[in-house]
């Protein structure tokens, strides 16, 4: 039988196996328009963090050579955090909070205007014209004008001192409304309204929270959640009005007075200052004044690839209504510029599905972590004590749709994990959940957003919060660097997105550079192995005069058949020893991810010394097998390595597909690797011993 038939044959189980994946890469994704000629004019209205992201993006790619992009902005200053905005009234130093300072764009040359209103959008001419006059064209529009806090109808909501908070200037105006002031009043009761509070205790003030809800954060937990956050709440002075149906602001002897009604009782807060902060509204008008479909109560709608009723107009963060949602934070915004700059890049792309909303936050003495959609319906399995609650629900299949918690859950990062991969929480760990309060015993510390600075990120390294924190400067908040030079996440990586989220950012990928790197050496390798599965072996020279005669020494020649075998066996070895890495205390130099690229690359090296040692022959019983081992290891490494390089992409539905394959590629990988140690050593004593 034909040696190549035979191999054909015992790799159809891998083959199978890879098979479904193998479809999903062949599978066609929905197509989309490709982008703008080189030149185009790309608009950006509006600079706030989505808008910061999306330019990040497109100088990461490169594209901002592509198109000559312009950002717009209202505000005077350049974006800034929004979600650390209570800090300024610490600080008061609006730069520590700036995401890109003006300089960044000239460099990169994006032209931003600040200060500047857009006013107006001709969609026939493509001209946006701002207050002052200026005009721009455009080749693609973006509208990224996020939202405007939302001011209930409220008698007395025009009143002097009473503010909003949402924006630097609010911020500016409530500092010196406080100003030798004693109390304030806070209406809004949801996650907003709970910064502003914050921010308004911070200014010396006492503290009254009014939520018409009968229990806080009503968007975002349930109502067993909420009673221990009151709590919190309550533990830091801040009185909490609940269930209030009317509010009236009064104006009382210069001072304020707010009248609340909870549905027959009355009562009066005396206050020196008003701040709503009770949800926020999308700044669609402007979208709707030039003729783009929005919905009836604000958001502009787009669809399944962030379009808007004109193909040349998109829209992103939390003015867009997608499936009749807006998004308020900041994570579905970044995934919507990570969408958006795919398609700017001509990439075909999966449609913009439902976002991941998972927060966590520290405010008021309160730890809160949301994962997915924990008020949807499911099966729910509860935990608490009196500190803290946790809740977590699942599919009919065990599959995790969302989970919430209120208080320190120490393995609230697994939860993350399994919920991010799609993954199912195990019968056993469902029991021991609902007994005691975390999936297994001990939990697993992988929650870092709110940790004190002794609890441990890095378990390979021991590599605490406050450690790394300490280099986050020096570092320049940058994930590889920080991994550089602390050695977290470089040993198994599963704590790399910990370290993103540390340095500020989006927890997912790894950089785009080296997963190019990363594919690109697993698709050599796989060329490869498929070259030597398919392609003729090399013939022996039949004369010496013939110039095979001087390659296929490397066969006839005893000495060099030793001499590329024992260097097969120390590929063999070295691929061993990176097998167990994570067992080595002294092997922990370097980053994980370049590791990964070298792990591919190895695999290169190694099939490249094989054709030196055998020429791709396949030869016979012992050696047929041992080849067959040793090509079948490379071709899943091959593949397995495609795959992860896919994985590392984000959250798109090929990347999404990747991470539940991978994992069985992987330990096929593994098993596979541990038969060559008896194989070889049958093989080296054949050849010695007959």
């Amino acid at each position: 039988m034909n040696v190549r038939n035979v191999l054909a044959s015992a790799l159809l189980p891998i083959e199978a196996m890879a098979g479904p994946f193998a479809s999903v890469l062949k599978k066609p994704r929905p197509g989309r328009r490709g982008r703008k000629p080189a030149g185009s004019r790309l608009v950006i209205v509006g600079n706030g963090m989505v808008c910061a992201k999306l330019c990040q993006l497109l100088v990461e790619r490169k594209l901002n050579h592509h198109y000559k992009v312009f950002v717009i902005g209202a505000e005077e200053t350049p974006a800034y955090d929004r979600i650390r905005l209570s800090s300024y009234v610490d600080h008061r130093q609006r730069e520590a909070l700036v995401l890109r300072h003006e300089d960044w764009y000239s460099e990169n040359g994006i032209e931003l205007v600040v200060g500047a209103e857009v006013t107006s959008v001709d969609r026939e001419n493509k001209v946006v014209g701002t207050g002052d006059g200026v005009e721009f064209d455009y080749d693609l529009l973006v509208f990224a004008t996020g939202s405007r806090p939302s001011v209930p109808p409220i008698e007395g909501a025009g009143l002097a001192n009473v503010f909003v908070y949402r924006t630097f200037g609010d911020l500016d105006r409530i500092i010196a409304a406080a100003d030798g002031k004693q109390a304030g009043v806070v209406i809004g009761g949801g996650l907003l309204g709970l910064e502003a509070a914050q921010a308004v205790q911070k200014l010396g003030m006492r503290v009254s929270l009014v939520e018409r809800s009968n229990y806080l954060m009503p968007q975002q937990i349930n109502q067993e959640a909420s009673r221990l956050l009151e709590k919190s709440v309550a533990e830091m002075a801040i009185e909490v009005h609940l269930g209030i149906r009317s509010t009236i602001i009064r104006e009382q002897a210069g001072r304020l007075g707010v009248e609340l009604d909870s549905g027959g009782e009355k009562h009066v807060v005396e206050t020196d200052l008003v701040v709503f902060s009770a949800g926020v509204t999308p700044n669609s008008e402007l979208a709707a004044g030039c003729g783009l479909a929005t919905g009836l109560k604000g958001g502009i709608i787009v669809g399944e690839h962030l379009e808007t009723s004109d193909p040349d107009v998109f829209a992103i963060g939390e003015c867009a209504l997608i499936g009749g949602r807006s998004y308020g934070l900041a994570v579905p915004g970044y995934a919507m510029a990570r969408h958006l700059a795919d398609r700017l890049q001509g990439e075909k792309v999966m449609p913009f599905g439902e976002p991941d909303v998972s927060t966590r936050l520290k405010m008021l003495g309160a730890d809160v972590t949301i994962v997915g959609t924990p008020l949807e319906e499911g099966r729910r399995l509860e935990f608490s004590d009196q500190d803290h609650y946790r809740l977590v629900v699942l599919g009919p299949g065990g599959e995790l749709r969302g989970a919430l918690g209120v208080g320190e859950w120490p393995d609230s990062g697994k939860v993350q994990s399994i919920f991010a991969r799609g993954g199912r929480v195990r019968e056993r760990e469902q029991r021991y959940f609902l007994e005691e309060g975390v999936l297994a015993p001990g939990g697993e510390s992988l929650s870092l957003s709110e940790w004190p600075d002794d609890r441990i990120v890095c378990n390979c390294t021991s590599m605490s919060k406050g450690a790394l924190s300490a280099c986050l400067d020096s570092c320049h908040r940058d994930p590889d660097l920080l991994a550089a030079e602390s050695q977290a996440s470089t040993v198994c990586g599963s704590c790399r997105p910990l370290i993103e989220e540390l340095c500020g950012l989006p927890a997912g990928a790894e950089a785009p550079v080296a997963r190019r790197r990363m594919l690109l050496a697993s698709a050599v390798a796989a060329f490869l192995v498929l070259l030597a599965i398919f392609a003729p072996p090399f013939g022996m020279a039949e004369s010496v005069d013939s110039w095979r005669y001087r390659v296929d020494g490397l066969w006839r020649d005893r000495i060099l058949k030793q001499v590329t075998g024992y260097s097969l066996l120390g590929v063999f070895s070295i691929g061993l020893l990176i097998s167990l890495r994570k067992r080595f205390s002294w092997f922990r130099f370097g980053h994980f991810a370049k590791w990964r690229f070298f792990h591919a690359t190895f695999g290169i090296v190694a099939l490249v010394v094989l054709f030196a040692h055998t020429g791709f022959r396949f030869g016979h019983n012992l050696n047929f097998w041992l080849m067959f081992s040793f090509v079948g290891l490379n071709l899943l490494g091959a593949i397995a390595g495609i795959v992860a390089a896919v994985e590392a992409g984000g959250r798109s539905g090929l990347a999404q597909r990747a991470r539940r394959v991978r994992p069985v590629l992987t330990y096929a990988h593994l098993l596979l690797f541990w038969p060559l140690p008896v194989l070889l050593i049958f093989h080296i004593l054949s050849v010695y011993l007959y």
